[in-house]
């Protein structure tokens, strides 16, 4: 009996133990293929407009409501050539499309390579062309709702006079914050004492006072009539005081120090002509109103140390808006490239400190891209705080190091074989934290426009996908596609050069009177603070 039921049964058993066990193999493979997909069939019924994102290993499309990337913070990561701002472009893509139907919806750009800046400049082009066809109301109204401020542009310009003081911002702390942020980040070997920080302060303190700027420094230390025309209007009694008694006594080698530093800022005349303007951008208002904000500090012309500045000053000036904004209900989103510069120094950590953990009850939310994260950003606070706060990741080709944070979310097997030697040895596996270990490391080897995506709030676990490809052309071709756009100072509220030369000359006609007495005028600013305090 026992020898007839192994003829019938017998082949049967063991195809249907080796599916069992086949099928036991590779459970924890369909099972995150299960829960990726029913992750993504949740978005799909989500209302409201959407991104296609890319699609999984096995040709799904991974569609995501917009809101899921708009309010909330979301993390690129991936090494150069990986296709971080190609993922970032899909993603504006999507908002360019809803934006003349979806007021109140706003974004801005914030890039220190280009690439972004002038991807995002086409895809508005394109999409205004289609609608200046079909909708010319929304395309009128899209082009109204773009702001640029192009470091690298001589003409068109527009105006980002650093000196001009938030709306209500306190003078010295205004000041001292700059002022921080000039030395901290513009090279220098000079060890400029506590006695040129101190001048630097007092000077941008008097600057900023009658809304002049920074290029008008060099003017203020060397033009004794200009100083003295400007220290008797002042109403600081703190500055005539130290313009009258200790500005005198200052080194020469300490102003020359702090000539030299600007120097560097001033080098590249887009920068030194968008400073040198009369007005700043109204981040708050911007952001209230759901405007499209373009800002780049990329230029052929303008060293790595100004990019860093410029990215500093810009991101210091949004931190103040966001805990202005009235318009909380408003989200607005930020993408920013090469994001670990704004970790670069104790400064920069704070005001990313209070945004990361503050600023999403303002309607405010940060898309931060970036290749070193972990090398940039030594703090391990700074960076828990970071990765605690994000809603989303997304892991591409780059250091492992800067997507550890995700290892835990990295799907496995439980199966994976381990190498054998001994062909006769018995089969083993490596543990589940050995297999994410090596995963992890696999990142480094990843094709480019794959990567791991991650929904924090949705999901324990990470999926790979590949990113979609917009049809966008590339270096040499997109900087001649997006020529016309950069060049038209009607767009994004720019000034032609002539415009904006008009507009500087009548500005500093009120200061070009003849020259008084200095030591007079010192004086009389010193006395009437003096008596204005008593």
């Amino acid at each position: 009996m026992n020898w007839l039921l192994d003829q019938f049964l017998g082949n049967k058993i063991e195809r249907e133990t080796e599916r069992y066990l086949s099928q036991l193999a590779i459970s924890p493979t369909l099972a995150s293929h299960r829960n990726a997909t029913e992750l993504i069939q949740r978005f799909k019924a989500d209302p409201g407009p959407t991104v296609t994102l890319g699609e999984t290993p096995w040709g799904e499309p991974v569609t995501v409501p917009l809101d899921e990337l708009v309010r909330a913070y979301g993390l690129v990561t991936g090494g150069t050539g990986s296709g971080k701002s190609m993922f970032a472009l899909g993603i504006l893509n999507a908002l360019i499309e809803a934006a003349p139907y979806a007021a109140g919806t706003g974004f801005g750009v914030l890039d220190a390579k280009g690439d972004l800046f002038q991807g995002t400049l086409f895809l508005l082009e394109q999409r205004l062309k289609h609608l200046a066809r079909l909708d010319p109301p929304a395309a009128e109204e899209l082009r109204r709702r773009i702001v640029i401020y192009d470091f690298s542009s001589r003409d068109p310009i527009s105006s980002y006079n650093i000196l001009a003081r938030w709306p209500g911002a306190e003078p010295d702390f205004f000041a001292s914050s700059r002022a921080d942020l000039l030395l901290d980040l513009l090279e220098g070997g000079d060890g400029l004492s506590l006695s040129g920080t101190a001048v630097l302060q007092k000077l941008l303190l008097l600057l900023s006072e009658f809304n002049l700027p920074v290029t008008s420094l060099d003017d203020v230390l060397h033009d004794e009539g200009l100083r003295g025309r400007l220290l008797a209007r002042c109403r600081n009694g703190s500055v005539a005081a130290y313009f009258a008694r200790q500005f005198p006594t200052v080194p020469k080698p300490t102003l020359a120090a702090i000539e030299r530093r600007l120097e560097a800022l001033f080098a590249s005349e887009g920068v030194r002509l968008a400073l040198a303007g009369n007005t700043a951008p109204d981040f708050r208002q911007l952001q209230d109103e759901g405007q499209i904000v373009l800002i780049n500090c990329f230029g052929e012309s303008i060293a790595r140390s100004v990019r860093r500045l410029l990215q500093a000053l810009v991101i210091s000036d949004i931190r103040q808006s966001v805990f202005a904004r009235s318009e909380k209900e408003s989200p607005f989103l930020w993408l920013c490239d090469e994001a670990q510069n704004f970790f670069s120094t104790a400064k920069l950590r704070e005001n990313m400190s209070d945004l990361l953990t503050m600023s999403r009850s303002f309607g405010t939310h940060f898309l931060y891209l970036t290749q070193n994260i972990s090398t940039a950003v030594q703090d391990p606070r700074m960076l828990s705080i970071l990765h605690t706060n994000i809603r989303w990741a997304f892991a591409m080709r780059g250091e492992p190091s800067d997507c550890a944070f995700l290892k835990s979310a990295l799907p496995v097997t439980g199966r994976k074989a381990r190498p054998q030697t001994n062909p006769f040895a018995e089969k083993t596996f490596y543990t589940v934290a050995e297999e994410r270990a090596l995963a992890l490391d696999e990142v480094a080897n990843l094709p480019n426009r794959v990567g791991y995506l991650w929904f924090k709030t949705h999901s324990a676990e990470a999926f790979k996908i590949k990113t979609q490809e917009l049809a966008i052309p590339h270096a040499r071709e997109l900087e001649l596609a997006t020529r016309s756009i950069r060049r038209d100072p009607s767009v994004g509220r720019r000034f032609s050069r002539k415009e904006y030369g008009r507009l500087i000359a009548e500005r500093d006609r009120e200061w070009r009177e003849e020259e008084g007495d200095l030591g007079a005028s010192l004086e009389q600013a010193y006395q009437r603070m003096r008596g204005a305090a008593v």
